[in-house]
């Protein structure tokens, strides 16, 4: 009696230690709320100008943007564009007020 009862209190602990998933295998993914193509850099000489010109959704709007968040891997300096992109971003007064700020990107393969 006491075997079996052993055997099913270990089958039962096996049975919860494998059902739990630690946090290493849970990532959690962010959710970017646009998709944009970054074309290359402003090197007009305008009041307006300069920075890193980006389309959001689709839309030709060509917003300014000055840096990316510190924990991106896009390497601006050495890319060939057009670069698309995923995103989350506010608006800036900066460039005139057609500058935006990128809280978090990825690029789509």
């Amino acid at each position: 009696m006491k075997i079996k009862f052993l055997i099913l209190l270990f089958a039962m602990g096996f049975g919860l230690l494998s059902s739990c998933k630690s946090n290493d295998d849970t990532e959690l993914e962010l959710e970017f709320e646009s998709t944009a193509i970054i074309l290359g850099f402003d090197i007009a000489l305008c009041p307006c100008c300069g920075g890193w010109i980006i389309n959001i959704d689709e839309q030709e709007s060509d917003n300014r943007f000055s840096e990316l968040p510190q924990d991106s891997n896009i390497d601006l300096e050495n890319a060939i564009f057009p670069i698309s992109v995923k995103l989350n971003w506010s608006e800036s007064d900066a460039f005139c007020g057609i500058g935006i700020v990128i809280e978090s990107i990825e690029l789509i393969e």
